[in-house]
């Protein structure tokens, strides 16, 4: 099945995610997850799955940071990564805004460069959330896998079209940004006032 064909790309490449970029799990050895040494002291940032859900295409900010400790027993993923989350939230996306941490429920998408772009998977798999939702669900816990995402076919356009299509849809989430900074911002300063 490919997940994104229409009579509008008819025309494009099939591709699977492989041949786009490289990927990997997010890393999180320590269990208990929750251990307080795993926080102590902070400074790296670490993003979880709802997290992931509730960004619109960047994650701008974190609840929780690993410390030292934590960071040993995990990654550190550069800005502009990918995040494809395998479990609980399924096929939700965001891309990093600044360097972060995120565990084994959570897949780091970096795309190579010259043939596809982070910002336009972000934009193909909000196009195929739903079907992919849709394919798992009613499993004891809907999750993928790495195996999963390698398997899936894409219709991919060429690198210059892919950074056409980026631009023109990342203007829009960013005026949505920024026009959803503004309400917050306002609805803060109303708040002072009250």
């Amino acid at each position: 099945m490919i997940y994104n064909e229409s009579v509008y790309n008819d025309k494009w490449e099939t591709k699977k995610l492989s041949d786009l970029g490289f990927f990997s799990r997010g890393k999180s050895k320590h269990r208990p997850r929750n251990d307080p040494r795993l926080f102590e002291g902070g400074g790296y940032p670490l993003v979880q799955t709802g997290e992931i859900k509730e960004a619109n295409l960047y994650i701008m900010s974190h609840t929780q940071e690993y410390g030292e400790f934590g960071l040993e027993q995990s990654k550190l993923w550069e800005k502009n990564t990918l995040c494809i989350t395998i479990a609980a939230n399924i096929a939700e996306t965001a891309l990093l805004s600044y360097p972060m941490c995120f565990p084994d429920s959570v897949v780091g998408f970096r795309a190579y460069e010259g043939i596809s772009t982070e910002r336009f998977m972000y934009y193909v798999f909000s196009f195929i959330r739903n079907s992919i939702q849709n394919s798992v669900t009613g499993s004891t816990q809907d999750n993928i896998n790495i195996d999963y995402l390698t398997s899936l076919d894409f219709k991919i356009p060429t690198k210059k079209e892919q950074d056409k299509i980026a631009d023109i849809l990342s203007a829009i989430d960013l005026k949505i940004l920024s026009n959803n900074q503004i309400n917050d911002n306002l609805s803060y300063q109303s708040d002072m006032v009250a």
